[in-house]
Formats: C-alpha cells, structure tokens, sequence
C-alpha cells in the first residue's frame, strides 16, 4: 500500500548563520525532524570534483551517524550554459562528476538513499547532448532528474527522469499534481514548494497557490518514498521546514 511521501530537506540556499562550512548545514537539518537529505553539488566543500574516495566515505559516514539517508544531489547549473559552446562541455562534465558521486555516495549511506542528480536542462538541448548525459547516468548507476517543464512532445532518454518543482508549473499556470500524473514511471524526483504571487514561500503560507491536497494524492500514487523540501529564498529556513512539515502532514490525512 502507498503512503504519503517522507521528507527530505535540500540543502541548497539552505545557510547556516555564521556557519564556516557548508556541512554545519548538515548538523542543522538533522535537528529538524527528518530522515532525509538532498545535498548540494555546487558548493564548496562538497563539489564532487573536490571529493575523493575517502572524503565520500566520511561523508556518508556523517550521513548516517547523523541517521540522515541521501535522496540526491541538487546541481542547478543555469540552462543556458549547457548550449553555450564556451561552458557547455564544463557543464556536462560537472553532472557527469555529481552522478558519480551519487551513485557512490547511495550505497554507502544505504537504507532508501537514491542516486538522483537534479538538473535544469534547457528544452533546446540537443539529442545527441542528452544521450551523453543520460549514459554518463546509466554507467554510474545514477538517474538524472530534469526539473523543467514536462512537455507534451518530450521523449524519453534511458538515464534521465523527471523531475518536479511545484513553483515552475504554479507560475507556469498549470497543476503540479497533473504534472505528477504525467510523468508516470518517468518521475525521478519531486520537489515540496509553494509561491505566493511575491514568490517563493512556506508551504500552505497565506495566499500560497500550492493545492497541497492535490499534490500528495498524485504523490502517494506515485509511489514515491521521498519528497524533497525546497526552502530556497525563504527567510529563517529552520522555521519554513517545521511549518512545512506540519502542512505536509496534515494534507496526507485529509
């Protein structure tokens, strides 16, 4: 029987105050209540191409004294740089270095940890681009979650999924929910995030467009065991996720 998703936290724009190093976060988001963590591949100290073998292994190590399991790595290269012809090979090898590392870092820390890499790929990304990257994925054991807009005429490429962010679709005009539905067996990986008409908020917030309802009965559907929070641009994130979680928790039992 399907259940409602469980909550991962991103860590992207998730800032520590006076933290030094990105990995406070990590402390931090393991005091909130959840069992899961999607981190940040753009960061420094903890950019694949920064961390060797034994790094990863202490890293996962952390992840799971700290009983956090690992739902991917969050990597937003802007679109454009993908078909620009002066960034878009350092952009490709960038997500070819975070599959690699997700799909190291999943069976280390075990448990439901999921090799998911989370991208935004421009829709005018070749083909031939979008072979290489989604057999970089399959050759490391790693799905590529693409978060931009499902469109009625994409096709599918073996090693990329889809991925999910409710605000893109609320601003697009249309359902997450839907989107979710639509996706099927191609979903790799959604997002819990909500936006007013002033932008990104707290889930459920006064005004928020979110059908929050909708969304966890798709989601439940889906089968999907984890669904990642994003409190990116949101003040005092510590307080979003705990509102976040009660909002969440309280659409999964109506």
């Amino acid at each position: 029987m399907f259940g409602l998703p469980e909550i991962s936290v991103s860590a992207y724009g998730f800032i520590t105050p006076g933290a030094a190093h990105p990995r406070a976060a990590i402390d931090t988001i393991a005091t909130l209540g959840v069992r899961g963590i999607t981190l940040d591949a753009a960061r420094s100290g903890l950019r694949p191409r920064e961390l060797g073998r034994s790094a990863r292994r202490d890293l996962a190590s952390l992840l799971r004294r700290l009983e956090l399991e690992f739902t991917g790595l969050d990597l937003w290269v802007p679109p454009e740089h993908f078909t620009t012809p002066s960034s878009a090979q350092r952009a490709i090898d960038a997500v070819g270095q975070a599959m690699e590392m997700a799909g190291e870092l999943a069976p280390l820390v075990g448990g439901r940890s999921q090799p998911v890499v989370s991208v935004l790929l421009p829709p005018e990304l070749g083909e031939d681009a979008r072979t290489t990257l989604g057999a970089m994925a399959q050759q490391h054991g790693a799905t590529l979650a693409d978060h931009a807009l499902l469109q009625d005429t994409q096709t599918q490429t073996p090693g990329i999924g889809v991925g999910i962010d409710p605000v893109f679709y609320l601003t697009d005009g249309s359902s997450p929910a839907k989107a979710i539905t639509r996706a099927g067996t191609n979903l790799a990986s959604a997002r819990l995030s909500d936006t007013t008409a002033m932008g990104r908020c707290v889930i459920g917030a006064n005004g928020s467009k979110l059908d929050l309802t909708a969304y966890a009965g798709a989601l439940i559907v889906s089968g999907q065991h984890w669904v990642t929070l994003d409190v990116r641009d949101i003040p005092e994130p510590t307080v979003a996720v705990a509102k976040s979680i009660e909002a969440w928790q309280d659409a999964g039992t109506l």
